[in-house]
């Protein structure tokens, strides 16, 4: 949904060396992505706002967390004559595995340049605020929020305890992002359901919705004749194989295309789809 890395194959043939990332701007996306730029150009508060966007994994959470992150990039450019600490309107991050607010934090002060010390665990969590007002942060992306459910009951809380904390103290807005089972989590949590956003990132469904998703895709890879693919024959089993998961949408087309190149043909065939799905199985929802 938002990056297809093109590269040369000797045995599939050749792409362009590289492409530039692409934006699928579906309706769930765009209103994904235009909620978390809303909230990080609202003014600070004293409740910042938690959003919670979940999906099943290969659904494009991170494609969403990136193109907001660019999207504020542009809304707030680095100020003439800004102090000497980097700006950074956006802290985005991956969660540790075995989370704990430590974990957190350090993770936070890697990704603002701090420098990691065998001190710096004492004081982590008040340093990372003040970095998050010396750079000039609107917004706090946290991804693959799920893994809390793999901690206990008790770092899980520490670990929900820290995020209240941060927005808190941080006065920064957060979005964390994970699989389904993270809505629960927060739903559970009293003050944070109160004061979160809950966005879901459905699969998706076979006809119109899937014919608009190959063709976005198909263009952006550049595959020949975008509206071939998205015949209603064509579509309908790339959705069947998909399992309506938009990871599984892109690696179809991307290898049917390789295939497609290795045989000299210029529009994929139906041959070439059975061909690329011996190459990888999709994974498929149970």
């Amino acid at each position: 949904m938002a990056q297809e890395s093109l590269t040369i194959d000797r045995q599939f043939g050749e792409y362009p060396k590289a492409a530039s990332a692409f934006w699928i701007d579906f309706d769930e996306a765009r209103n994904a992505v235009e909620t978390i730029v809303g909230v990080a150009h609202d003014d600070p508060e004293e409740r910042p706002t938690c959003i919670v966007l979940t999906g099943q994994s290969g659904m494009g959470k991170t494609s969403i967390l990136r193109e907001a992150q660019r999207r504020l990039m542009v809304d707030f450019p680095e100020p003439l004559g800004g102090s000497e600490a980097r700006y950074q309107p956006v802290l985005r991050t991956v969660i540790p595995s075995s989370p704990t607010s430590l974990k957190i934090n350090l993770a936070l002060l890697w990704k603002q340049g701090w420098p990691i010390r065998s001190s710096t665990h004492r004081t982590a969590d008040l340093k990372v605020v003040d970095l998050l007002a010396a750079q000039g942060t609107r917004l706090v992306a946290i991804d693959n929020v799920h893994v809390i459910l793999t901690a206990s009951g008790v770092a899980r809380r520490d670990t929900l305890d820290a995020f209240r904390f941060l927005m808190s103290a941080g006065n920064v807005p957060m979005v964390v992002a994970g699989l389904d089972v993270a809505r629960q989590i927060f739903a559970d949590d009293v003050e944070l359901a109160f004061r979160s956003i809950m966005l879901s990132l459905p699969l998706w469904q076979p006809g119109e919705p899937s014919q608009r998703l190959i063709r976005a895709l198909a263009r952006g890879m550049k595959l020949a004749e975008p509206e071939h693919l998205a015949e209603p024959d064509f579509a309908e089993r790339i959705w069947r194989e998909s399992s309506g998961v938009t990871g599984n949408f892109k690696r179809i087309l991307h290898w049917s295309g390789k295939v497609a190149r290795r045989h000299r043909r210029s529009m994929v065939t139906h041959d070439d789809i059975s061909e690329a799905l011996r190459l990888f199985t999709p994974y498929r929802a149970q």
